[in-house]
Formats: C-alpha cells, structure tokens, sequence
C-alpha cells in the first residue's frame, strides 16, 4: 500500500495549485494528485510536455485511476490498490445538471460540461446533425444555439422561462437576442421542458412538455451545473445535493482531516453569512493556495479570504518594484532585494 502525507483528488486546475501549493509549503512531506483516468485538457498538456515530475521524490505523484472508498484514511482506487493519507483535499469541481428526462441514455443526447475535449467532441458530432435541439435557455444554450446557426444547421432553442438569459440581462437585451436568433433561422420555445427522449437505441426526435413532437437527431441539455458530491457520499462525509459539501470556516468537511475546496464545496456568502452559489475562478484558485499552504495549521476563511488575496496582490507588486529598482544594479544586490522580498513574504504568508 503506497502511504502519503497529503493526497489531493481533482482533474482541475484547483488541484493542481493545491497539490503544489502543499508540495511547497511542506517539502518534507510526500504529496499526491489522483486524477480520473481520462485527466483535463490542462493537466494532459502538462503531462505532454513534461512528465518528469510524475513520480519523483522531489515533486507531486500523480496518479490516474478512479477513487471508489474511503475509510480510516486509506483511499480505495479501481484497480484494487490502497493509499494511506494524513490529510485529504477534494477538489472534484461540478457537474452537469441532469433533468428527469426519459430516454436521455440514448445515442445523440450530451450533457454539456467544461471539459474542452469534450467540447470539441461534442462539436464536430453536431456538424452532422440535421435537426438540433438546444435545452437551456441560459448563457452556454444561446451561444451554442448561436455557434450552429452560423454553421447553417436547423436549430430549435427550448426555454423553461418566458425570456432567454433571464439571470444575466434585462428584458430588453433578452428580446434583442431572441430576434437575433430568429433571423439567423432558429426556431425559439419558451415556457417548455424535454420531457422525453423519441427512438428505439438512438434519438429520432423530443416530446416537450405539452406532448408536442419534434423531429431530432441530436440533442444538448445545458441546464446549468451543480456541485459535485459523489466523492462525499463514497466516503460517508456530510454534504447537500444542491450546494455541495458542507465544510467548515477552515474548508474542513465533517471529517476534519479531510478538506474540500472550489465548485465541490459549499459556502458562505461574504455579507450575510448564508450559503452562496457564487464563485470566481481567481477566488478558487486562491482558495486552492490557501489550503494548500495551512493543511497542518489552519486560518479562519470564511470573510477573510479576500484580506488574503489583497495581501498576495501586494507583496507581488512590492516584487515588481525591486526588480524594476534593480534592473541596472548588480547581481549581488538583486539577490539581496530578492532575499529582501522572500523573508518578508514568509513572515506575512498567513496575514490573520
């Protein structure tokens, strides 16, 4: 059984700041990263352009296999073998949201989701589709509906409000933006859902909610993305179905060796202290940083994350200005601003 002192699960970018964020901040300490068996499309072009840091003593162990259990800090992997840990960091990210559809396990329907590859798959089937349907009235539908209407393909964009992009503009640009996609050709249903998917083993047409018929042969669900939580049910750790696993002002989950971080977890809304669904993607990989450099001493998070990253901007932009003082100086006297600005940087790292 292969034993390390930090193990970080994810496939995003958020894991990969945190597995080495922790790598540096405890170099005395063995760190891996266990990634699904297919990777990201950022972590595969790390790997295709250097590989040497997979399974060095001086550098993150990343491991690609898929975690089925966890018990008594040993992790269990599918192809059978066992990892021991001291502290856990789950950064599992989101997922698509998945409506009650039936029929949605058939060929030609695709749930969209961030993965680039994926993306790209999903493209290149759609160039040739005839008929498309679109579900989701939000920001990633209308693009998308946008995207294959230039591409000249017959599109019908299905809507569960009377609007599109009802959480992202007003009435007005909601129109302007219905009217432009008409006259490329769309074809837009408001107030209505996919209720089922038509054909034997793959997709021949859609029945909507007041039984209406259309004929397609592919179809894409874009209703928004919920946080990922199969990895807390596996390992019997608290967490909620909409807002993601529920941690403490430590990003400590209920078990308190383990941690979870970015989309994955829940959190609170910085001024009225209630669960938020609002997260930036500096934030989290701030967060990722944060965590990963306080695994063994924890700081009080909640509210005070952004103190940290002010603290960041500024020690980076002090760093700026030594070398721009420096630029015509001697060697020796860089070296001395730069060990100047590391033991000031240490000393402030954790500034609450």
């Amino acid at each position: 059984m292969n034993s390390f002192h930090i193990v970080v699960i994810g496939s995003s970018e958020i894991a990969l700041v945190c597995a080495y964020t922790a790598r540096n901040t405890y170099p005395d300490k063995k760190v891996a990263l266990i990634i699904n068996k297919y990777g990201n499309y950022f972590i595969n072009r790390l790997f295709n352009d250097s590989g040497s840091f997979n399974n060095s003593e001086d550098c993150v162990a990343v491991i690609a296999d898929e975690v089925i259990s966890c018990k008594d800090k040993v992790i269990g992997l599918s192809n059978g073998k066992n990892i021991a840990f001291e502290k856990l960091v789950i950064a599992a990210g989101s997922e698509a949201i998945k409506p009650q559809i039936g029929g949605v396990e058939k060929e030609g329907v695709y749930f969209i989701n961030k993965d680039p590859d994926y993306l790209n798959l999903v493209k290149s089937i759609a160039m040739r589709a005839t008929n498309i349907v679109v579900f989701g009235g939000g920001y990633i539908g209308v693009v998308l509906t946008d995207e294959l209407l230039r591409h000249g393909k017959n599109v019908t964009l299905i809507a569960r409000t009377n609007r599109l992009l009802p959480s992202s503009i007003d009435m007005e640009l909601s129109d302007d933006t219905a009217k432009l996609i008409k006259k490329e050709g769309g074809k837009i249903i408001f107030k209505s859902k996919v209720k089922e998917v038509l054909g034997d083993k793959k997709i021949s047409g859609v029945k909507l909610r007041n039984r209406e018929e259309l004929p397609c042969d592919f179809l894409i669900i874009c209703c928004g993305e919920k946080p990922a939580t199969d990895l807390a049910d596996k390992f019997g750790i608290v967490y909620d179905h909409d807002r993601g696993i529920l941690v403490d002002e430590y990003q400590r989950t209920s078990d308190k060796n383990i941690f979870a971080i970015g989309e994955c977890a829940a959190r609170f809304d910085f001024f009225c202290g209630d669960m938020s669904d609002f997260l930036l993607s500096t934030t989290r990989i701030e967060e990722a940083k944060l965590i990963g450099s306080n695994l063994y001493s924890v700081i009080y998070n909640r509210g005070r994350l952004i103190n940290y990253i002010n603290e960041r901007n500024k020690l980076r932009d002090e760093l700026k200005q030594i070398f721009t003082a420096s630029a015509s100086a001697d060697k020796k006297q860089l070296t001395d601003s730069i060990l100047t600005y590391q033991e000031v940087y240490y000393e402030n790292r954790n500034p609450f």
